[in-house]
């Protein structure tokens, strides 16, 4: 596998991964913004609005035979959070040029149609979306919202984020409320789409089987002229000086409850995915091990680090009767890990997990853009051999630390209507 990358534009940067074992290509185009949540809702549309349609291809319809024309080609999108910034992410794959039946240029028609979506959408009046296009939108985006009250575990989690991340950005959902969403215009999110052609940093990942000498010129050529602030995706969160508990009551089978672990800066990132993995992050894991199995507490227990934020969530599923004596079997597993009380497999047994996911990286082209793009967020240039080698080589004793560094910053119950928690 070969790797290498190139500034293509002021705030923009073309990374290659060749690998000749590969049948498709992937190029993904990653849109990173500060987070500004009152952006949220216009920004959330924004992925589907320009993937669904463009000014050339007008109608699903006519997207879809495009794309069929491709063989088979589709267009695919997320945003996310990650710590203090946005992200967009656009892509388009397709089957390598070697496969064409008539020798067609796929590559560069898939980069085409990309930037036929990104750089001109299907508008009304030259300065909104277009109205039909967006009503379906808003609609699509609106359910999402009202269906997620239906995942209690989401939901939870969503809630208690509120607390965890009190007046940081991370703290507000990632598509707004219903009533954000309703009063969104096609003018103002196209206002929105302007400025984040003008201001995102860009990461472009091309994957395929050969090197494509015509990119460079291509996104070049595309985003030029442009006025990028800087971006960084580590921001910690600080830990509130006492414990916070919020309780919300609603008419359901199954209580929930969310903890939330905030470490000092200066952990490393592998020994606070270790320490998460060996506490609750594997069904190997103290919490699924002892209070899921053992203890019988809860439906499920497990724990999840908020990258970029130095946060573990502990989020569980508990009868009513269940939450207190769970949320201290929760605290006791963690004091048990400060003392050291844990098997050598456990530790063992979270490094193969992490070592052998590490090892399939390569095996797909999104798995190499993915972790090309952790690279880039970890702000260092360690391989996949160097990881691996930086999880083998931590010990009982890192663990133990990175356990005594979380203190608990927050807890939230999501309780029984007329029920005592």
């Amino acid at each position: 596998m070969k790797e290498f990358s190139q500034s293509v534009g002021k705030g923009v940067e073309l990374i290659s991964i060749v690998e000749p074992k590969f049948k498709t290509t992937n190029i993904s185009v990653v849109f990173l913004m500060p987070c500004e949540p009152e952006k949220f809702p216009a920004w959330s549309i924004m992925p589907n609005l320009l993937l669904n349609s463009c000014a050339k291809y007008p109608t699903i319809a006519q997207m879809s035979e495009r794309m069929q024309e491709l063989y088979g080609a589709y267009l695919d999108n997320s945003i996310s959070l990650i710590a203090n910034t946005w992200q967009m992410r656009l892509v388009v794959n397709t089957i390598g040029d070697a496969y064409a039946l008539q020798g067609e240029k796929l590559r560069e028609e898939a980069v085409s149609l990309l930037l036929e979506c990104i750089l001109h959408p299907n508008l009304e009046h030259g300065n909104a979306f277009a109205e039909s296009a967006f009503k379906t939108e808003q609609q699509e985006l609106i359910d999402v919202i009202q269906n997620e009250i239906n995942n209690k575990r989401s939901y939870a989690l969503k809630q208690a984020r509120k607390t965890v991340f009190q007046n940081e950005p991370n703290a507000v959902s990632l598509y707004g409320t219903e009533e954000d969403v309703l009063a969104l215009t096609p003018e103002f999110v196209y206002q929105a789409y302007q400025e984040i052609l003008q201001k995102a940093q860009i990461l472009i990942y091309y994957v395929g089987a050969e090197e494509a000498p015509e990119l460079p010129e291509l996104f070049r050529n595309a985003f030029a002229d442009r006025d990028v602030p800087e971006i960084s995706v580590q921001s910690a969160s600080p830990c509130k000086a006492e414990p916070v508990t919020v309780t919300e009551t609603m008419n359901v089978g199954q209580c929930q409850l969310v903890m939330a672990f905030k470490a000092e800066e200066g952990i490393s990132q592998e020994a606070l995915r270790m320490c998460s993995l060996m506490f609750g992050g594997a069904p190997f894991s103290l919490l699924f091990s002892n209070v899921r199995e053992k203890m019988s507490l809860c439906y499920y227990c497990s724990s999840a680090i908020v990258y970029g934020k130095n946060t573990m969530l502990v989020s569980s599923g508990v009868s009513q009767q269940n939450l207190e004596k769970t949320r201290q079997a929760v605290l006791e597993q963690l004091d048990s890990v400060c003392r050291g009380e844990f098997e050598d497999s456990l530790l063992e047994n979270a490094q193969r997990y992490l070592i052998n996911a590490l090892r399939l990286t390569g095996d797909t082209p999104s798995s190499c853009s993915s972790e090309a793009f952790e690279r880039f967020l970890r702000e260092d240039h360690a391989d996949v051999e160097e990881r691996i080698r930086l999880y083998q080589n931590l010990t009982r004793e890192d663990i133990i630390n990175t356990a005594k560094a979380f203190r608990l910053d927050s807890v939230y119950m999501l309780t029984q209507k007329g029920e005592e928690a």
